[in-house]
C-alpha cells in the first residue's frame, strides 16, 4: 500500500488478503481430510534453499523486465521521471524495507492462492488452459472488490449479508477494464511460469518485483496529465492499463516461442 493512502483503502485490503489467508486455513485442512492434498500439486514440492533462491531469481528477472515498460513511460512523457529529488536518507530506506516487505507479503498470499490452490495442473490441454483462464479471471477480479463503507449506526445481523450482496451485484461498474484487463494477462503470465516449474517460487519473485516496481514508481514519480499518451495509463492507478497490457503479451509470446523452441529442437 502506499504511504499516502487513506485508512479505510488500507483497511479494505487487509481485510482482503486476511479473507484469503482464512479460505487457505480452511482449504488445506478439507483437501487433507479429502486425500487430495500434496505439496507438490500446490507448487510448494522444492526444498527451502532452491525455493527462496527462485524467489530471489524472480524478483530480479521482474525487475529487469520491467525496465523497458519504465522507458515507454518516460518516453512518452506520460510519468514524469525525476529521480534527482529523491532525497537519500533513514526514511528513503525505511520506506523502501516496507514496500519490500510489503511486495513479499502481497505476492506470497495471491501466488499460494490464485497459483498455488486455484492452479493444479492436469494431463490434459485443454484443462490446464481452461484452468489457466479461469483462475486469472478470478485473480483479477479480486482487485476490484470495495469494502463497502457502513454509516448507519443501525447495525443488524444481515447487514453483512446485505452488503456482500450489495458488494457483487455493483461489481461490474466499479470495475476498470483496462486495468482489469493488465490483471488478467499478468496473471496468465504467472499461470503459465506455474504449470511449466511446478512450483510458486518463481511467480512468488516475479510478482513482488512487479508490485515493488510499481509502488516506488509510484511514489517517487507523477503523471503527466498532460501527456497525449495519458490514455495508456488507466485511471485505476495509474501505471497498469494499455501500455503494461501490451508489455506483459509481449513477455508472454517471447517465453512460450521459447519453450516451443526447447521442446521442439
Amino acid at each position: 500500500m502506499q504511504f499516502e493512502e487513506q485508512p479505510m483503502l488500507a483497511l479494505n485490503k487487509a481485510i482482503k488478503y486476511g479473507t484469503i489467508l482464512l479460505a487457505i486455513l480452511f482449504i488445506i485442512p478439507a483437501m487433507k481430510y479429502k486425500k487430495i492434498y500434496a505439496k507438490e500439486k500446490l507448487g510448494f514440492l522444492c526444498p527451502k534453499k532452491v525455493f527462496l533462491k527462485n524467489v530471489f531469481k524472480g524478483f530480479l528477472v521482474s525487475i529487469v523486465l520491467s525496465l523497458p515498460l519504465l522507458f515507454f513511460m518516460n518516453f512518452l512523457e506520460i510519468r514524469n521521471f525525476n529521480f534527482i529529488q529523491i532525497t537519500i536518507d533513514s526514511y528513503f530506506f525505511i520506506s523502501l524495507l516496507i514496500i519490500i516487505f510489503l511486495s513479499f507479503l502481497i505476492s506470497f498470499i495471491e501466488e499460494s492462492f490464485f497459483r498455488g490452490i486455484l492452479i493444479q495442473k492436469n494431463r490434459f490441454l485443454m484443462n490446464n488452459i481452461f484452468i489457466l483462464f479461469s483462475s486469472s479471471i478470478v485473480y483479477s477480479i479480486f482487485h476490484f472488490l470495495k469494502l463497502p463503507l457502513i454509516l448507519d449506526e443501525n447495525i443488524y445481523w444481515y447487514t453483512g449479508i446485505l452488503e456482500v450482496l450489495n458488494l457483487f451485484s455493483n461489481l461490474f461498474t466499479s470495475i476498470s477494464y483496462d486495468a482489469a484487463l493488465t490483471l488478467f494477462v499478468f496473471g496468465i503470465l504467472l499461470g503459465i511460469i506455474r504449470q511449466c516449474f511446478n512450483t510458486v517460487s518463481y511467480g512468488i519473485g516475479i510478482h513482488a518485483g512487479f508490485v515493488f516496481v510499481i509502488k516506488n514508481i509510484r511514489q517517487n514519480t507523477s503523471v503527466n496529465f498532460d501527456s497525449n499518451y495519458n490514455y495508456l495509463l488507466s485511471p485505476y492507478d495509474h501505471f497498469t492499463g494499455h501500455l503494461s497490457t501490451i508489455w506483459i503479451c509481449i513477455l508472454i509470446l517471447i517465453y512460450l516461442f521459447l519453450l516451443y523452441k526447447k521442446n521442439y529442437n
